[in-house]
C-alpha cells in the first residue's frame, strides 16, 4: 500500500565495537540494551565509567581507530547498582550507518530529515554518503559550524547486548526543525530527537498519524517532559528500560491510542483501546529463533516500523483498537525483529522474508 512516511530522527555514524562477552554483571541476567551519551577523554585503552563508578575495561581490537581512553557516561549501566568492574576484548570492529532516524526511513521506505553539521563537517559528509547507498531520500538541517552526532555502538553479539554511547554535537545546538514539520503525509515518525524538536515535530499539523519512539534521553527529561507533548503521540513504541525511566508514565500511556514495550527476550506488551471503549493489553512472547543473534542493534525500529506498517495496511486510525488486528501486528513486528538479529550491518528484513519466518514459526528453521 503506498503512503508518504517522513521521519524526523538522526542520522549518525556508528562505530560498531564486537566484544567477547555479556556487558554487565551478573552474565545471564537479562542482556542490556541501553543508549546513553558520554565525553571523551583521550588516553590509552578504553574505559567506560558511569556515574555510579561502574567499569568496562575494554582491550581494543587490532586496527582500532578510536575513541581511546576515557568515556564518562552519563547515566548508569544496566539496573544493578554499586561500583562493579567488567573487563572484556574487542573481537572486531566496523563504521555503519546508525541512528533511530535512519533505520525508520529504511525499514518504512520513508523520507528522512535528520540534523547534520555544517557542509565541511566530514562526519556529515560520510553520513549523507551512506544514507544515498541506501536510497534513502533526505532533507537535512545543516547547524553550521557544528559536528555530526556519532555513536560508539558497543556489542555483545550472540549475548544479546546493545550499548550506544552518543557524542553529541549538532542536535544540541539545534533549535528548529526549520519549518520542515509541516510537510503532509500519511505517516510521521518522531524519533530519538531532542524533546525540543520531537514536540515541534510532532505538534506540526498535516500527518494522519504520528509515531513516536523515543530513546533514553527523551524519557529523562524534565525541561519538556514527554507528558506535555503525549496528546499528539498516536503510537508509542520504546524498550522496557525507557517505559521504565518515564516518571509520569501512566499519564502518558492514557493519552496515546497504542502503546507497544518491547521486552528484548522476554517479547512485548503492547496496550491499547479496545472498540468496547475497555482498557486492552496484549502480551506476546519473542518470536522463536534457533541461534543466538549475531547483533541486537535495530530490532526496535524493525519491531515499530513493522507495527505500524500491518496496522495502518489493515486501517487502522487513532482512537479505538481491534485486538485481532493488533495481535497479528505484534506477532508479525516480533518476527522482524528476530530476523534483524541476524544482521550484523545496516538493513531492515524484506516483506517475503517475514512472511517465511511466519510460515516456518521460527528464525533459523529448516
Amino acid at each position: 500500500m503506498s503512503r508518504r512516511t517522513v521521519v524526523f530522527g538522526p542520522a549518525y555514524l556508528d562505530r560498531v565495537l564486537l566484544v567477547d562477552g555479556p556487558l554487565v554483571e551478573p552474565p545471564g541476567g537479562a542482556p542490556l540494551d541501553q543508549s546513553i551519551e558520554g565525553s571523551w577523554t583521550f588516553g590509552p585503552g578504553l574505559r567506560l565509567v558511569d556515574r555510579a563508578g561502574s567499569t568496562l575495561e575494554i582491550t581494543p581490537p587490532d586496527g582500532w581507530p578510536g575513541p581511546t581512553g576515557a568515556v564518562v557516561l552519563q547515566g548508569e549501566l544496566g539496573e544493578r547498582r554499586g561500583g562493579w568492574q567488567r573487563s572484556l576484548r574487542g573481537l572486531a570492529w566496523h563504521d555503519d550507518l546508525g541512528g533511530m532516524g535512519a533505520g525508520f526511513a529504511a525499514a518504512l521506505g520513508g523520507e528522512l530529515v535528520s540534523v547534520l553539521g555544517g557542509h565541511d563537517d566530514p562526519t556529515s559528509r560520510d553520513i549523507v554518503a551512506r544514507l544515498g547507498a541506501e536510497g534513502i531520500p533526505h532533507h537535512p538541517v545543516r547547524v553550521d559550524g557544528q559536528a555530526a552526532d556519532w555513536t560508539l555502538l558497543v556489542t555483545s553479539g550472540p549475548h544479546g547486548d546493545k550499548l550506544g554511547v552518543g557524542f553529541r554535537g549538532c542536535h544540541a545546538a539545534a533549535g528548529t526543525l526549520c519549518g520542515r514539520a509541516g510537510t503532509e503525509c500519511d505517516l510521521r515518525v518522531v524519533a530519538a530527537l531532542p524533546n525540543r524538536l520531537a514536540a515541534e515535530a510532532l505538534r506540526t499539523d498535516g500527518a494522519r498519524v504520528r509515531l513516536f519512539a523515543p530513546a533514553m534521553r527523551n524519557m529523562t527529561d524534565r525541561d519538556e517532559p514527554v507528558a506535555r507533548f503525549a496528546g499528539h503521540i498516536d503510537i508509542l513504541c520504546c524498550n522496557r528500560h525507557e517505559w521504565a525511566r518515564l516518571e509520569d508514565r501512566e499519564e502518558v500511556a492514557w493519552q496515546v491510542s497504542l502503546l507497544a514495550v518491547t521486552h528484548g527476550p522476554a517479547g512485548s506488551v503492547v496496550r491499547f483501546t479496545t472498540p468496547q471503549g475497555e482498557a486492552g493489553r496484549l502480551e506476546l512472547p519473542a518470536f522463536p529463533r534457533r541461534q543466538p543473534p549475531r547483533d541486537t542493534n535495530r530490532a526496535g525500529e524493525a519491531y515499530a516500523a513493522t507495527l505500524v506498517s500491518m496496522l495502518l495496511d489493515h486501517g487502522w486510525t487513532p482512537g479505538v483498537s481491534d485486538p485481532a488486528l493488533v495481535r497479528r501486528a505484534a506477532q508479525r513486528a516480533s518476527a522482524a525483529a528476530a530476523l534483524v538479529l541476524d544482521r550484523p550491518v545496516f538493513g531492515f528484513p524484506t516483506a517475503a522474508e517475514v512472511d517465511a519466518a511466519l510460515r516456518a514459526g521460527c528464525v533459523g528453521a529448516r
